[in-house]
Order: C-alpha cells, then sequence, then structure tokens
C-alpha cells in the first residue's frame, strides 16, 4: 500500500480527533497507518487519561516504539500509571538503553519493584546500565553487537550474523576480538559479502578502528562518532574488552539534546527545567537569573545617566537607544548561536576563536555598513535631521561589528578557561552591547552635539 502525503496528514487528523474525543478505540484502528514517532509527538499533547489506555491497548511492539520517543519525563509518568503487567512486558520490547534511562526516572522503589519482575537476564543488563553516571558513554550504549573471535571465517561469522539475537539494531560492522574479548579489527557487511567465505576473518578486518571507554564523555563521543562518519563504535571497559557500542542514532539524538540544552542555557534558563516542572518549581529556576540580570544591566543605566545633559539638549536622542542596542543584541545572538552550535558539534576547537573573530569582522563590517546606512537614511527621514541619522547610522553600525566579534569569540574564550559558554555568554552578551551601543552613540552625540543642535 503507498500512502501519499495528503493521506498521511488525514490519516493524523483523524488521530488527533480521535483522541480529543477520547476515542481510543478509532485511534487504535488509525494507529498502524502512522509512524511511532508521529503518535508520539500527538501524545506529549494529550492527557494521560487517553494516552494510557491507547497506549496499553495498542500491539506492544508499537507501544515500546511510541515510548521510547516520547519525552523521557513523560514516558516515566506514563510507566508509572500504567498496568504494572503491561510495564513489564513493554520493558521487555524497549532497547535496554532507553529501558534504563526511563525506571531511573522512577521512584527507587518503584523501578526496583519493576526490575524484579522482569527477565533476569534483561534485568541485570538494565542494572549494570543504570550503574554509569548520566552523561556517559556506558549510560547509552547498546550492549547487543556481533563479534567473531580471530581464528573465525567468513562463512562462519555470516553464520553469526544470521544467528544473531534480534534485540541487535545495526549490524553494519562484525568486531574481531581476541580471546579476552578485546577488539583487534572490524569488518563491514559490504566486504563480508563479497569475501569468499572459507577466508579467514582476520585477513580482511581493518586493525584501524576507534575504541571509546564507557566512562568517557557521551557527547565527546557522539561527536567523535559524527565527524567519523561511521554508523557505530566499539566501547569498552578497563580490561579493554567490548562492553557496547554507541550507535549513530544515539549520538545524532545526544548533540541534538546537547545543542537544545545550548541554546537553553543563552536564555539563562535551567536544562532541569522541562514542561512539566510544578510552576513555582519554575520560578525558583528562573527568577534568580533574571534577579541578575538586572543588575548587569546597571551598566548601560550608568552610561546613560552620565549623558544626561546631551538627552536633555537634543531629546529626540533617546528615540533610536532602543534600535540600537536591540539591534547590537540581535547580531551578537546570531554570532553567538553559530559558535556555541559548533563547539556543541565538535565542528570547531576551542583554540580557534582568533579565525572566529577573523570571520566575524568581515562579516560585522559589512552588517555594520549595510544596516549602518539604512538605518541613517531611516533616522533622516523620521527626525528631519541629518547629523541626528548619521550619528545614528554610524553609532549603530559599530554596535554591530562589536557585536558579532564579541558574539563569535565569547564561547570559545569562556570554554578556553573551563566556563559554561551557552550559560555565561547570553547574559553577558546583551550586557556589553547594550553598554557599547549606549556608549557609542552617547559619545558621538556628545562630540557633536553643536552640530545636532544647530540642525533640530
Amino acid at each position: 500500500m503507498i500512502l501519499e502525503p495528503e493521506v498521511l496528514f488525514a490519516y493524523r487528523d483523524k488521530f488527533i480527533e480521535a483522541m480529543d474525543k477520547d476515542d481510543v478505540d478509532t485511534a487504535l484502528d488509525i494507529a498502524p497507518n502512522l509512524s511511532s514517532g508521529r503518535i508520539a509527538q500527538i501524545l506529549s499533547e494529550c492527557d494521560n487519561d487517553v494516552v494510557i489506555p491507547f497506549l496499553e491497548q495498542v500491539d506492544e511492539k508499537h507501544a515500546a516504539d511510541i515510548l521510547i520517543k516520547l519525552p523521557r519525563e513523560m514516558a516515566a509518568e506514563v510507566f508509572h500509571l500504567m498496568d504494572p503487567e503491561i510495564s513489564i512486558k513493554l520493558i521487555d520490547q524497549v532497547p535496554v538503553d532507553d529501558a534504563a534511562d526511563i525506571i531511573g526516572l522512577l521512584d527507587k522503589d518503584e523501578g526496583s519493584e519493576l526490575l524484579d519482575r522482569i527477565n533476569p537476564d534483561l534485568k541485570a543488563i538494565i542494572s549494570d546500565l543504570m550503574h554509569y553516571e548520566q552523561g556517559t558513554v556506558g549510560s547509552v550504549m547498546h550492549t547487543y553487537y556481533i563479534a567473531v573471535r580471530e581464528g573465525s571465517t567468513v562463512g562462519e561469522t555470516l553464520k553469526a550474523m544470521k544467528d544473531a539475537p534480534t534485540q541487535i539494531q545495526n549490524r553494519a560492522y562484525v568486531y574481531v576480538v581476541d580471546k579476552k574479548g578485546r577488539p583487534q579489527g572490524a569488518v563491514s557487511m559490504k566486504d563480508l559479502i563479497r569475501t569468499d567465505p572459507e577466508k579467514p576473518i582476520s585477513d580482511i578486518a581493518s586493525t584501524d578502528i576507534v575504541v571509546i571507554h564507557a566512562n568517557d564523555s557521551a557527547i565527546e563521543a557522539s561527536q567523535l562518532l559524527r565527524n567519523r562518519r561511521y554508523q557505530m563504535l566499539p566501547v569498552t571497559n578497563d580490561e579493554d574488552v567490548i562492553i557496547g557500542v554507541l550507535l549513530l542514532d544515539d549520538a545524532i539524538d545526544i548533540l541534538s539534546e546537547n545543542l537544545a540544552e545550548q541554546f537553553v542555557r543563552v536564555g539563562a534558563a535551567s536544562i532541569d527545567e522541562s514542561f512539566y516542572t510544578p510552576p513555582l518549581s519554575s520560578v525558583k529556576k528562573r527568577l534568580p537569573w533574571m534577579a541578575g540580570n538586572i543588575f548587569l544591566n546597571l551598566g548601560a543605566v550608568a552610561v546613560i545617566a552620565s549623558y544626561e545633559a546631551t538627552i536633555e539638549a537634543v531629546a529626540a536622542l533617546a528615540i533610536f537607544l532602543p534600535m540600537i542596542t536591540d539591534m547590537g543584541g540581535n547580531v551578537g545572538i546570531q554570532a553567538l548561536s553559530v559558535s556555541i552550535r559548533s563547539l556543541a558539534l565538535g565542528e570547531v576547537r576551542i583554540t580557534e576563536y582568533l579565525k572566529a573573530a577573523k570571520k566575524e569582522i568581515i562579516v560585522g563590517l559589512i552588517n555594520g555598513l549595510a544596516l549602518g546606512a539604512l538605518f541613517t537614511v531611516i533616522a533622516i527621514i523620521f527626525q528631519g535631521n541629518p547629523a541626528l541619522g548619521m550619528i545614528a547610522g554610524l553609532a549603530l553600525g559599530c554596535n554591530v561589528l562589536l557585536a558579532g566579534i564579541v558574539g563569535g569569540t565569547l564561547p570559545f574564550i569562556i570554554k578556553r578557561f573551563g566556563g559554561d559558554p551557552a550559560m555565561m555568554t547570553g547574559p553577558v552578551l546583551t550586557t556589553i552591547t547594550d553598554i557599547t551601543g549606549v556608549s557609542i552613540y552617547l559619545g558621538l552625540s556628545t562630540l557633536f552635539l553643536a552640530s545636532l543642535i544647530g540642525a533640530a
């Protein structure tokens, strides 16, 4: 059956309508025509009163696929409210790394009770994963992979792949290990099917393999995997024995979540806050940063106060102050976003701040000239004062240049000294651009005050 986009959209709309009406039976009939990701997106906006009956009645495999695509906090809440017997069945269908994450979010007693009721082998694997610190490779690795001994033939390896457990999610590579389980090489599926079955696997295995440790940073390992363009990387323990693999799909998810966290921090928000955070807890997380930002902005207030006489002489100066400071902040955030994204994805090193500065100087000069000229024309038309228009345009152009340089390089400098560039650069950047914008604008106005008064 071929489903065109219009048909899929129609199924989606019918599914949403059914869930809105608490019509679980109709939603169950439509569900096979929608992807688990699409259903998870819809369910994340529904009440648990309708989500749980749906997940309890839908096919177990489909339910498990939907659960792992829900926000982690919501998935844990659903597990908490769901029939325990169904929860146990679903845990067996969910990938072990996702199961460990969800169970880790449950109440300790509830999580222990759930683990005690599942398959002992599965319990041992999940428990091992839960022992790894959050943010490490061990906490996100898959423990199912294919490995063969050095003396195996290509034919024996192909048979091992055919007989491998269904839990193995990626069969792109087979790892060749010694008697102790330490990696000695890797072979791709493409090379295997092209080789004589009688040939020793070691003859075609690549010995140039990248290995990561279970206690390594998951973000750094994901950056490595993404940059190397591999499908997965073997994960080893302290004895250099393979104990799992980091998959590319998981690496992309980790980098996406990290990037999202970076941008949450740019706004001085907490990464611990989510849709499910109680209102008072959200206030506690946000209010201190906003209160601190008031004191940072006092710098701009102090600068304005020092030019009070200039503003009194030409009151029209106050009209363009918000535009100059706001434009500097917007340009700075643009440059800041690019730098933080590049650092978060591992595209650049923190030592490359000079290269970032050079780029932002070029971009800032061009943008500054263009925006400054445009603002000059607008200011002249708006106020009919050429001197004021030229000063406002020049101030805006200079602030755009400085904002780009600061926004593009500040994350590198803060990272270089061990700080969190995302958390610190947002408030600092806006304060700097406000102060520089006000200082340049009012400073030039004071310098050419006679011309301003004469043209007024």
